[in-house]
């Protein structure tokens, strides 16, 4: 009886040996399915960055399409922009020949060694360049993606500036409502269009740090300048959404004030997300890698909804694959900084 008892013994042992065994291979699986995935992202920055060091790449995201109505236009440079910059500069270019809208990189007129401030006041400079060529001009951060290529621009037009409304120019606000954040701005190339485009840029040569958010908020509305009528403020969610995915890794404290969760966060079936500031933070508060991470999810969204009303899968359901499934989902588990 005792041998038995022993002889079952080693037999549980044997078998405990066998599933310990057997879960350390799921591990080690687990462990390179996770670095395969994260190989994944590393290999697309790293071609980025080759793309991002020769501006001439750049060219394959530019439609000018003259005598369209409507130009998008983006400018940024630096290499901590490479990686989020070609993934916004891809979901703009796609959107554009979607809708047939122009699309421009104006990265030479930006100086390396700018300031933030006076790379921010270049979108004036983008704006006057293409001003002739198009009725409504649309400026975006380098940050900015679309997120859903159904929801067209002239759409947002109707709604928010239609013909004899009086607007002319369509931005949005954050903290609430409190700030006024032109990082997505649409300008009608109008004469009071070109009116509030001279006040603006007038209010930018006397503003603090000549920062072209405070030359409206400082500026224009505490002047209460006339030009401001030709100006709407549509919700934040219009044409600014912030990403939720910010806050998991950076917590709220007086440094990131992009995060506070006054603003309106981005969700499915948003025109655009606004991976506000992420990057100009990350060498104090997030790792470059993460906040390109959190880019790319939103770049899978927009091709995921791109892809599908291409393919026409009116027989489907009517959502978007879950982008938890994705590769970029793991590759920022595995490399955001906590």
């Amino acid at each position: 009886m005792a041998l038995d008892s022993i002889h079952k013994a080693e037999d549980e042992i044997i078998q405990l040996k066998k599933e310990l065994k057997a879960t350390k291979e799921s591990k080690e699986k687990d462990a390179q399915l996770l670095s395969a995935e994260a190989q994944k992202y590393k290999t697309l920055a790293a071609e980025s960055a080759m793309q991002g060091e020769n501006s001439q790449n750049c060219s394959t995201w530019v439609r000018p399409g003259k005598g369209q109505k409507i130009a998008i236009t983006t400018a940024y440079n630096g290499d901590k922009y490479n990686v989020m910059g070609m993934l916004a500069s891809d979901t703009k270019s796609k959107y554009a020949a979607f809708h047939n809208y122009a699309h421009f990189l104006d990265n030479d007129l930006l100086e390396r060694k700018m300031s933030f401030q006076q790379k921010s006041g270049s979108r004036i400079a983008v704006f006057r360049r293409h001003w002739n060529d198009y009725d409504w001009l649309l400026w975006t951060d380098a940050d900015v993606l679309l997120t859903n290529p159904e929801i067209r621009l002239e759409d947002v037009i109707e709604e928010h500036a239609p013909e004899g409304s009086g607007i002319h120019v369509l931005m949005s606000k954050d903290w609430g409502g409190r700030q006024v954040n032109p990082g997505v701005s649409m300008i009608r190339t109008t004469p009071e269009g070109k009116e509030f485009l001279d006040r603006w840029e007038a209010e930018i040569q006397t503003a603090r740090y000549n920062d072209d958010l405070l030359a409206i908020k400082e500026g224009m509305e505490r002047n209460k300048d006339p030009e401001l009528k030709y100006l709407k403020f549509v919700p934040q969610h219009v044409l600014n959404s912030y990403p939720a995915d910010s806050l998991k890794y950076e917590p709220y404290n007086s440094t990131t004030v992009e995060h506070n969760r006054s603003h309106e966060f981005w969700e499915p079936g948003h025109l655009f997300v606004h991976v506000v500031n992420c990057l100009r933070q990350s060498p104090h508060l997030l790792d470059a890698q993460c906040c390109d991470g959190i880019a790319a999810r939103y770049w899978y969204e927009f091709n995921s909804r791109l892809e599908k009303m291409l393919n026409k899968k009116d027989d489907e359901e009517d959502k978007v694959k879950d982008y938890s499934s994705d590769w970029t989902a793991n590759f920022k588990e595995f490399l955001c900084i906590r």
